[in-house]
């Protein structure tokens, strides 16, 4: 079959081309030789027996067999294999133990034992200063965020407080120049129009060094203030007002006995220190 196709469907023209067709048409024809298999039942027996591990002690062998097999229901369930895969390893770790200790090999670790560290000792100390950097690190960084917190919170309320203050120092500044405007005026109108609210530590202070007494949960002015207002007044009259009258003639609010009686009023001569006499003097004495 082969053969023909060749000769349909090419023309030989030239001996080279009628040489490798040839070449081509031979190996197709040549069959590649068969594979003989030998099946020699009792020496693959006798090797299994020799390479078989039944003769050891289950110590040296350490070998367990499930004694259920692993059934997954759902193999794209993760957790259902692996807690099939943890029971298995459960049981075998169980049966392993009890074959050890029939087998009187030591299963625990004496409390006395030190086994030989993996890395060593210096190792671990630049593990740990790393850990106790990185720990430490972490938490400068949340006191940090803390601190940043508290910044900007006692700035808002640092703000807060200062418009505050600035509101009533804006709101004390209206009152006091609409006073004065009334005060200019002559009008003053109701004086609780105006009570302009002061701080008790101001009070105290200002009392203190002015001489101010409070009546009736009002700050009074001081006495000079006062002596100034009896003189000068609030822009009305200042004529006449040394003059007797006739209250004042009949006050005797000032009148005093013990004044009365010393030299100043009898007309008798003031006593008083003696005067030093003069150098002359002085030196005839001597």
């Amino acid at each position: 079959m082969t053969e023909r196709i060749y000769n349909e469907s090419i023309n030989v023209d030239d001996d080279e081309t009628a040489l490798e067709i040839a070449a081509l048409q031979s190996e197709n024809l040549i069959s590649p030789p068969k594979k003989e298999y030998i099946y020699h039942k009792e020496a693959l027996v006798a090797l299994l027996e020799e390479i078989s591990q039944k003769k050891l002690k289950w110590i040296h062998r350490c070998d367990i067999t499930s004694t259920e097999p692993v059934v997954v229901d759902q193999t794209e369930d993760d957790l259902d294999r692996e807690l099939k895969f943890y029971q298995q390893g459960l049981e075998a770790a169980i049966q392993g133990k009890q074959a050890v200790i029939k087998a009187g090999v030591p299963f625990s670790r004496p409390d006395d034992y030190f086994a030989e560290m993996v890395k060593t000792d210096t190792h671990m100390a630049k593990i740990r200063e790393k850990l106790l950097a990185q720990q430490q690190g972490i938490q400068n960084a949340e006191e940090a965020k803390k601190q940043r917190e508290l910044r900007k919170y006692g700035k808002k309320i640092q703000q807060e407080k200062l418009k505050e203050r600035e509101d009533k120092k804006k709101a004390s500044l209206d009152k006091i120049a609409t006073i004065k405007k009334r005060l200019r005026s002559g009008d003053l109108g109701d004086a609780d129009d105006f009570d302009i609210d002061v701080d008790s530590d101001d009070d105290a202070n200002s009392s203190a060094r002015s001489g101010s007494t409070k009546r009736g949960g009002k700050l009074a002015p001081n006495k000079k203030r006062l002596s100034k207002n009896d003189r000068y007044g609030f822009g009305g009259k200042k004529r006449g007002l040394k003059r007797n009258t006739a209250d004042s003639a009949g006050d005797i609010t000032g009148f005093s006995v013990k004044r009365n009686k010393s030299g100043s009023f009898s007309g008798g001569v003031k006593k008083g220190k003696a005067k030093r006499p003069g150098k002359a003097k002085r030196q005839r004495g001597l």
